[in-house]
């Protein structure tokens, strides 16, 4: 009895050497492999990092590149932008409307002038003349002397004023509105004028401000045969650019740019489209090919 148990612990103990023994030489084999895995990965990641290294130079290179590029595109346009557009308006008397005070343009009346046009007046209507109705009634009595119907003030309030802007003879609600901040504008309105620029953007989304302002003077102006342009800067919150091609007028949607300006001068010159770059607009400038020879 004595010796079948010692004879079965010595088996056991046999067997377990073994399984130790199996178990030790297993976790050597995969310390080796675990080391060469890792070493692998290094050598897998030191390359990946040298190329991406290698393209990062590239594409620096290459920002560097196309910078200096367009600098030298803005330096050849500013060098040859004002020959373009030289003396192309002469005697042509252009009236500027800011259908708001979110953004000003400064920029156009100085180009407009380079190209030989007469800036006769700039006109900004105030933010609050569509949320001040006790002020723009009493002001559109005094001007008039009628008594005004609430309702539909706002829009004969711009017909009247798109009128006198245009016309030149007679400029009532013009000073009043002035007298009370309703609009604010440098020039005169003692002649007539030839073309319209309405310059819209807002810095707010306002649908309501562009149908009783905006369209309304595009209204007149096709009333009374007068050419408008709609046009606004290159970066505006609230864009105004597609409700001007809805109204088939020309715009611009880059205005405050070398190409916009030019775009402008040309369009006025008898070359009428939708300019920019705005998904709106059908081309960057007008064709340049009958400028060149020219």
């Amino acid at each position: 009895m004595t010796n079948i148990k010692y004879y079965v612990l010595t088996v056991v103990s046999i067997f377990l050497a073994l399984a130790i023994g199996i178990y030790i030489g297993f976790m050597f084999d995969a310390q080796d492999i675990l080391m060469s895995q890792k070493e692998d990965i290094v050598s897998q990641l030191e390359e990946r990092f040298d190329y991406l290294e290698e393209e990062n130079k590239a594409v620096r290179e290459e920002i560097s590149r196309v910078t200096k590029e367009n600098e030298q595109i803005k330096e050849f346009n500013r060098a040859i932008y004002g020959e373009v557009i030289k003396d192309r308006l002469g005697g042509i008397k252009i009236a500027i409307i800011e259908t708001s005070e979110d953004y000003i343009y400064k920029g156009v009346s100085q180009i407009l002038e380079v190209a030989g046009a007469e800036i006769t007046s700039i006109t900004t209507i105030k933010n609050n003349i569509d949320t001040n109705d006790d002020l723009l009634k009493s002001a559109y009595e005094m001007a008039t002397g009628i008594e005004a119907d609430n309702s539909n003030l706002l829009k004969l309030s711009i017909e009247k004023l798109a009128y006198e802007i245009i016309s030149g003879e007679d400029n009532r609600i013009l000073e009043t509105f002035k007298n009370v901040e309703l609009i604010d504008f440098t020039g005169t309105y003692l002649t007539s004028v030839d073309y319209v620029l309405i310059a819209g953007g807002r810095k707010v989304e306002d649908e309501k401000r562009f149908d009783v302002i905006d369209d309304r003077i595009i209204d007149v102006c096709k009333e009374l045969n007068i050419p408008v342009i709609g046009i606004e800067k290159e970066d505006v919150y609230f864009s105004y650019i597609d409700k001007y091609k809805d109204n088939r007028i020309s715009s611009i949607d880059n205005v405050d740019t070398i190409m916009g300006k030019v775009a402008l001068v040309l369009a006025i010159d008898g070359r009428p489209g939708n300019y920019g770059i705005k998904p709106s607009a059908e081309s960057l400038v007008p064709n340049l090919s009958t400028i060149i020879s020219e």
